[in-house]
């Protein structure tokens, strides 16, 4: 069965009148004074991409090459992209064609490259619905007293809480990280948002780094300004 993931549950779940749960603030490696992106973060997380998500989605914006501008070198970024059977520049689609995936789902799986900036909530929105999943029937009689909607799945953080969408990080283990770090479904969720984000902006940290220099320009161009207007009107009274 192929697998779906964050962003056919984000668009083609349905959603019913009570909102979601309040989404918990994620510590994210691409946020806050030293934000950076980590390469074994996002090497992991293009594991689970590429071996769940790309199932059915595709990442058409960015090629292998783009990972070399976070430290990934071309002898790696090559291996990678033949591991796929695609070349270094080649955007990384799915193998599903369009016309198979109009049958089996009856739309087209959306592509997932700036997914993580296309909800209220961003990083942590997909992270709460690739977590939010439970099969506990005291939460769900909670919300939903004469049970779920037909062909509906319970999840915390989606709006309505029912979502069409099955679990597609369905249980730990599902894939093997380079690091040996344990492939539990927040992990996974964590490393795969993490490279959704990558994807959505790759130059996001050249961004900041830039802004860093403009606000400390706007600093000393502003003190000089404040001693240079002294100087010159100290005599006028």
């Amino acid at each position: 069965m192929k697998i779906l993931l964050p962003v056919l549950m984000l668009l083609s779940g349905a959603a019913w009148a009570n909102e979601g749960a309040p989404l918990a603030k994620q510590n994210w490696s691409f946020t806050g004074v030293r934000a950076d992106w980590n390469k074994d973060e996002l090497y992991r997380g293009y594991t689970v991409a590429t071996q769940v998500c790309l199932a059915c989605h595709s990442f058409k914006y960015i090629s292998h090459r783009d990972l070399m501008r976070v430290g990934f070198t071309e002898a790696e970024v090559k291996t990678m992209a033949a591991n796929l059977k695609m070349t270094i520049d080649q955007p990384i689609h799915t193998g599903l064609a369009e016309t198979d995936a109009q049958e089996l789902y009856g739309k087209v799986p959306p592509d997932l490259s700036l997914m993580t900036k296309a909800r209220e909530g961003l990083a942590d929105y997909v992270y709460g619905v690739l977590t939010g999943y439970s099969e506990k029937p005291e939460e769900i009689a909670k919300d939903f007293p004469t049970g779920l909607p037909k062909g509906a799945y319970y999840n915390h953080a989606f709006p309505g809480k029912a979502i069409a969408m099955p679990a597609p990080l369905s249980g730990p283990d599902m894939v093997s990280f380079h690091d040996n770090t344990a492939a539990t479904v927040p992990q996974m969720a964590h490393d795969v948002v993490t490279f959704m984000q990558w994807t959505a902006e790759p130059e996001r940290m050249e961004r900041q780094r830039l802004g860093v220099f403009v606000l400390l320009y706007l600093i000393i161009f502003g003190v000089l300004t404040y001693f240079t207007k002294r100087a010159v009107w100290r005599d006028v009274h």
